[in-house]
């Protein structure tokens, strides 16, 4: 969850809808909400110094009681890497390498749920010189067969991002009836509907473990949302709650946990908050995932941003990606045995006027010791190939 920020020109008009739920019952009072313009004596554009706070008009939908959470263990098979790999053009198929299916361009994890990469090897667009990106309907017609070797088949796609000369088509699949955020299959379009890029997971948990924890409401997980932010911050239109999971991690491992999902129009943004107390994922709930509430400062709008490559010299560690212009962009690693895990977050500021223009981006991080023969991964466990 990841949240799905998309940065975007002018303000979006407030038409508020809340969508029912599984859980059914009553609904809960959620107030009504003012128009979400500067207030007086702040200039259009420029972030309300009280925060930003998070309304629903109408009423919130009620969810279950309890739920519990998500997971998939085991280990990824060749079978299932060779399908992943003939799906997106690899040839030659894959080979075994340490905890890794590796093929032309495509890395995979090995452990469930099977974290994948993939680079086209000699992309002629790769820095967008010269390459217009496809149109949506173009490239949601070649990622089809991708997304149906994955079983995403039914799952609805969307295909409004650009990324330089290639176009994100994106899918975050439905588990036990409920929508997801952050467990997303992304694959990068080119000119004539090549694939030439894409992270996901092979996986998908489809059972909850036995374990039930209570739910919070609605109004409680917006409420939390809303934590650190004054009473006379700016308001900010939330146009559709649902009841779901998004994704986190628990003792190291990718899972799906109970949230909520609050829509957010002006942002094209998913806010994703827990639904449980995140005790019950033990040390590794934090770092949050893409859609968690952080502590970027009042109202900050943040998601995790994927790394494209990275290139090592000495103990530095580049990490190219693609951003906007207007955003914040952090780099961080943490080193453990035969990996380095990195992430890279993107901060901007709710409601802030921007245009929506791409960037071939680098931010770097100084590691302990030169990377060597270590391999970098992800928050999540996606390997990052190699520039």
């Amino acid at each position: 969850m990841g949240m799905k920020v998309r940065v975007v020109v002018g303000v979006v008009g407030v038409g508020m809808l809340v969508a029912g739920c599984g859980g059914g019952g009553d609904a809960e009072p959620a107030g009504s909400v003012a128009a979400s313009g500067s207030p007086p004596g702040i200039a259009p554009g420029e972030p309300d110094p009280h925060g930003v706070r998070y309304r629903v008009e109408g009423t919130l939908p009620k969810g279950p009681a309890k739920a519990g959470v998500y997971g998939v263990d085991g280990s990824v098979s060749r079978e299932e890497a060779e399908r992943l790999a003939r799906a997106l053009g690899v040839p030659g198929g894959v080979r075994a390498d340490g905890g890794e299916w590796r093929g032309a361009g495509l890395v995979v994890a090995r452990q469930a749920p099977g974290a994948w990469s993939y680079l086209a090897k000699g992309d002629k667009c790769a820095r967008g010189k010269g390459c217009p990106a496809p149109g949506e309907a173009e490239a949601r017609e070649a990622a089809r067969p991708v997304f149906a070797a994955l079983g995403l088949a039914g799952a609805p796609s969307r295909g409004d991002e650009v990324r330089g000369a290639s176009r994100v088509v994106e899918v975050d699949p439905e588990v036990g009836g409920l929508p997801t955020d952050g467990w997303s299959t992304r694959l990068h379009i080119a000119a004539g509907g090549e694939v030439v890029g894409g992270t996901g997971r092979l996986d998908v948990p489809r059972t909850a473990d036995e374990e039930r924890y209570p739910v919070r409401s609605a109004a409680e997980a917006l409420a939390a949302l809303n934590e650190g932010a004054g009473e006379d911050g700016t308001v900010v239109p939330v146009t559709r709650a649902r009841f779901g999971l998004a994704a986190r991690t628990r003792e190291g491992h990718p899972v799906l946990v109970p949230a909520w999902l609050f829509s957010v129009p002006s942002q094209s943004a998913t806010l994703a908050q827990l639904a449980i107390d995140e005790r019950h994922l033990g040390s590794g709930g934090g770092p949050r995932h893409p859609g968690g509430a952080t502590s970027a400062g009042p109202g900050a709008a943040t998601r995790s941003v994927p790394p494209v490559s990275y290139a090592a010299a000495g103990r530095e560690l580049s990490l190219r990606f693609s951003g906007g212009v207007c955003a914040r962009y952090r780099a961080h690693a943490e080193e453990k045995g035969a990996q380095v895990r990195v992430h890279l977050t993107e901060e901007k500021e709710p409601g802030k006027v921007c245009v929506m223009i791409a960037k071939d981006l680098t931010r770097s991080v100084t590691l302990d010791r030169p990377l060597g023969d270590r391999t970098v991964v992800t928050t999540t466990g996606e390997t990052v190939p190699a520039a």
